[in-house]
């Protein structure tokens, strides 16, 4: 069934791309127009053009006010990561990124990197419409802009607060044919940071931490010898499961053909793109399928421009793409758990038969789990179509056109379940003879397939234009309509329609100013309360065309500009202005009187609010542009003030004796304020050149209101901090004595002891509890910042790019059971797990004055383990983000072998880190899969 259904999806992807090769054909075959003859002749195939010198481009007229950053194709094709998203940190000023996970085998963009404009979660929008995937060959995009004002975002209606992530791809142009491939192998490694303790430390801390809790211990001086000596390795082993179980590397391997070509009757772009990362586990050779991870991605893009007449156009894209991923049947993140929190002394992988090794504790063998769990095997399929009509109304009045859109999208993710159960054994020798006790039991497998996600998304606009300059006067007016409906799985869709226009007009270039407004609604919200109008207005003025700079050649630039707007935001549930029930059944027993009786009936759900409304924000930015030097130095400046009001909340003072759960209302205030700027200096010709660009951005956010419950005193307070602004206790080091304690404050429902961390008194009434939290953590604004540099000499080009954070303080491990902790508390996931080495500092009489960490226990310590300052973690850092460095083959060599160009280069991934930390990633301390560096050998053909 899964042969069959790969086949299928196989014959998906070649019938698409041979119905667009018949297009391509007939574009080819289409007469050229008697300029093409220039154009061939003017047209240089050479990678200048691709140049990692950053040459200034003119801003597109819609966003001459407008709060925008841009990075363009050379920059992004550099990165060798499976998402484009990972190749914007540290590029794009007001852009906050954070790379949360290195797991592999997946397309949720906030399932690998977290990304945020000014404070806001932004949607991402490729070709104008909203999508939610992230494996877009880089190769194909033209360029990814974010829109981070009012202005800029206005027109998307009850979607124009959160900020947009905007991913053009490439348009066909009017050119001589050109094919360029592209041929990459990359080799992946793990920035593993933690240090597990090897079997006898664990030993030695696991029976102390058994001592701390009155308990006896476990382990021998004898058992101790044998796991250091290593002389019993069955019964006293030392296992080192990373080196086991995962391999050093892993391959990435990208392979990429794109073709385009075009006259002035037809043009057409298309890029096929095949990606295939390997699997980290090292697995045995014994199954007849596949127990690792990978994922294969296979992609079909084309973009088809046909000039009808003089005034009529018709664009049509199509994008298609299938990512098969696998899986053992016990699961990646299982996998990882385990081996993360499984001691070194656990079990020995195989006993003397041959069986897997296990016991009561630990009764899934790693080994088991990757080679006799089975599989999964999961299929990810996307088909979307796009189809513009443009036609130039000239006729009767010129710079007047109208355009239609739609757009369809698919994605469905599917799972073939093939995982199986397995046993392992405990082996026992205590009556001489070996003794072999079966735990779990082994299964066959399930052949069963289930949709896991299907998505719809269906998208039309029809828009009108007018551009005109008369003089010394130019108008640009847009007026459009737009209709979205969205398709989850079973759910009702949701639908946003939006009426907006905009109104640009600049006087002598000199002077500017716009004016945007959009009418939109959101179905989830009440009939005849779902639409609201925003609006957003902008000015600026050019000061390098006045008269009293006229004499300042040196000034390209100096425009000074100032937006502000209401937007809004579409943040309700599913149709919550309805109340819903839960059926009981007829399982549920109500006991009347002494005997259970069986209840039929209703039970309401969440309270119902039919008063939800959108929220809003008014946003202010004042910006300056300034161009220097004929182009050679540019500076960008932003201040924004943006006030989110109407936030959807639960009220602090609901209380719980109505016996139901409360609805969010709109009821929360947040500022988000700071500054961002960019700075970039270019200078070179074709044979050499150099740039450096660098941005950093400040932003400082304020609750200015929440439903707070009734607090005593100021600093137990959250209204006036920053949003999400972590709460806890102020540690004052460790008791040292009885005594200590005895003349210590009272721990509410805990008896102290020595090693454990103490806590200060803040409301001094000789007791530690909850009136005793208070802010901890920096409230310093975040400061985020990056920069890029390269040159080009003679066919050798280089580029570096940084990225870092500063003033980045977290609270780790709030939840002790978490299988996603940052490793930091002892004996993670229950009362045996694994140790790492910063818990050798942990208290002991001995080390009492030096020690950086408390007294171990088993289990969650109540006292130790709560949030407090003890917890708080500096993650600044400078990242070493991607290293490019390539060489293009001189133009006599290439025309020898009838090419254009070769480009040979080697780049590099997630390369290096400074920072504070030994064993938590300052960027995914908070996820079991470390982050991922990659090494990258490529090369580029153009014919």
């Amino acid at each position: 069934m899964t042969s069959y259904s790969f086949k299928t999806k196989q014959k998906y992807l070649v019938l698409l791309a041979l119905c667009n090769l018949a297009i391509y054909i007939a574009i080819a075959q289409t007469p050229q127009n008697k300029n093409d003859d220039v154009i061939n002749a003017t047209y240089q195939r050479s990678f200048n053009e691709d140049s990692i010198v950053l040459l200034h481009k003119e801003m597109p007229k819609e966003r001459l006010l407008q709060a925008t950053a841009t990075v363009y194709t050379p920059q992004l094709i550099t990165t060798p990561a499976p998402s484009f998203l990972q190749a914007l940190p540290g590029r794009l000023s007001g852009l906050y990124t954070r790379q949360r996970s290195g797991f592999q085998d997946t397309d949720n963009p906030t399932g690998i990197i977290d990304f945020k404009i000014r404070g806001q979660i932004p949607i991402i929008l490729v070709d104008g419409v909203p999508r939610d995937f992230a494996s877009i060959d880089p190769e194909s995009i033209e360029a990814i802009t974010i829109l981070k004002d009012a202005p800029a975002t206005v027109m998307y209606g009850q979607r124009s607060s959160k900020n947009i992530i905007l991913v053009t791809t490439k348009r066909p142009t009017t050119q001589p044919f050109q094919m360029s491939v592209t041929a990459q192998r990359g080799i992946q490694d793990f920035l593993t940071r933690s240090k597990p303790l090897s079997a006898a430390d664990y030993a030695i801390l696991y029976n102390e931490a058994r001592n701390n809790d009155g308990q006896l211990p476990v382990y021998s001086a004898s058992d101790i010898l044998a796991y250091q000596n290593g002389s019993d390795p069955l019964f006293h082993p030392d296992n080192d499961y990373k080196k086991y179980f995962l391999n050093k590397n892993a391959a990435l391997d990208r392979y990429n053909v794109n073709i385009q070509s075009g006259n002035q009757i037809a043009a057409f772009y298309v890029a096929l793109d095949y990606q295939r990362e390997g699997g980290f586990f090292n697995t045995a050779d014994i199954n007849s399928y596949n127990t690792n991870t990978g994922t294969d991605r296979y992609i079909v893009r084309s973009n088809v421009k046909v000039q009808l007449n003089k005034s009529l156009n018709v664009g049509l894209n199509i994008f298609g793409r299938i990512q098969n991923a696998n899986q053992p049947g016990a699961t990646t993140t299982n996998v990882f758990n385990a081996i993360t929190f499984t001691p070194a002394n656990a079990y020995s992988i195989f006993n003397p038969d041959g069986s897997l090794g296990g016991n009561d504790n630990f009764s899934n063998n790693i080994y088991g789990m990757l080679n006799h769990s089975g599989y999964y095997k999961s299929t990810l399929r996307d088909l979307s179509s796009d189809i513009e009509i443009t036609q130039k109304l000239d006729a009767w009045l010129k710079g007047l056109w109208i355009k239609g859109n739609l757009s369809y999208n698919n994605t469905v993710d599917q799972t073939v379940n093939r995982s199986k159960n397995f046993a392992t054994y405990r082996l026992s020798i205590a009556s001489g003879a070996p003794v072999y006790t079966q735990i779990g039991t082994n299964t066959n497998q399930p052949n069963t397939l289930s949709v896991d996600t299907r998505r719809t998304y269906t998208y039309s606009k029809l828009s009108m234009g007018y551009d005109k300059t008369n003089g010394r006067n130019a108008w640009n007016a847009l007026l459009l309509a737009d209709h979205q409906a969205t398709t989850i799985n079973l759910q009702l869709p949701a639908t946003y329609t939006n009426i907006a226009a905009n109104l640009a007009y600049s006087f002598d270039k000199k002077y500017f100013a716009e004016a945007s407004v959009s009418y939109g609604g959101h179905n989830r919200y009440k009939p005849r309360k779902r639409f609201g109008l925003f609006y957003a207005g902008a000015l600026g003025w050019d000061l390098s065309k006045e008269a009293f700079l006229s004499d300042a050649e040196w000034i390209t630039q100096l425009k000074p500009r100032i937006s502000y707007g209401l937007t809004g935001n579409a943040n309700v549930g599913y149709y919550v202005y309805d109340q819903y029930y839960n059926y009981w059944g007829s399982t549920a027993a109500y006991y009347f009187g002494a005997t259970p009786a069986l209840a039929r009936g209703f039970s309401e759900l969440t309270l119902a609010n039919p008063n939800a409304t959108w929220e809003k924000a008014h946003k202010l930015n004042v910006g300056l542009d300034a161009i220097f030097f004929k182009n050679k130095l540019q500076l960008t400046t932003e201040y924004f003030n943006d006030t989110y009001f109407d936030l959807m909340q639960i009220r602090g003072n609901s209380i719980s004796l109505l016996g139901q759960s409360y609805p969010q209302e709109n009821i929360g205030k947040n500022r988000y304020s700071g500054f961002e700027n960019s700075i970039t200096w270019n200078s070179g010709n074709e044979n050499a050149g150099y740039f450096i660009t660098g941005n950093i951005s400040i932003l400082k956010s304020k609750v200015l209101f929440m439903d707070e419950v009734l607090r005593p005193y100021d600093y137990l307070k959250r209204t006036g901090l920053p949003v999400g602004q972590p709460f806890g206790y102020i540690a004052e080091g460790f008791y040292q004595s009885q005594e200590e304690i005895d003349n210590g404050p009272i721990v509410d429902g805990y008896l102290p002891k020595p090693g454990d961390i103490k806590y200060k008194d803040l409301n001094n009434d000789g007791y530690i509890d909850q009136f005793d939290e208070t802010a901890i953590g920096t409230k310093k604004p975040l400061l985020y910042y990056g920069a890029t540099a390269g040159f080009n000499y003679k066919g050798f080009n280089l580029s570096i790019s940084i990225q870092g954070m500063a003033n980045n303080e977290i609270v780790v491990s709030n939840s002790y059971n978490s299988t996603t902790s940052s490793l930091e508390y002892e004996f993670q996931g229950g009362t045996t797990g694994q140790l790492f080495e910063h818990h050798l500092g942990r208290w002991t009489p001995a080390n009492a004055t030096s020690a950086t960490y408390p007294r171990l226990t088993l289990g969650g310590n109540p006292n130790n383990h709560r949030a407090s300052t003890f917890w708080v973690r500096k993650m600044d850092y400078l990242r070493i983000h991607n290293v490019d460095i390539g060489y293009v083959l001189p133009a006599r060599l290439t025309q020898k072998l009838k090419l254009d160009a070769v480009r040979i280069f080697v780049n590099g991934f997630n390369l290096y880190s400074f920072d504070s930390q030994n064993y938590l990633d300052p960027e995914s301390y908070n996820s079991i899969f470390p982050l991922r560096r990659t090494y990258n050998f490529g090369i580029n053909i153009k014919i």
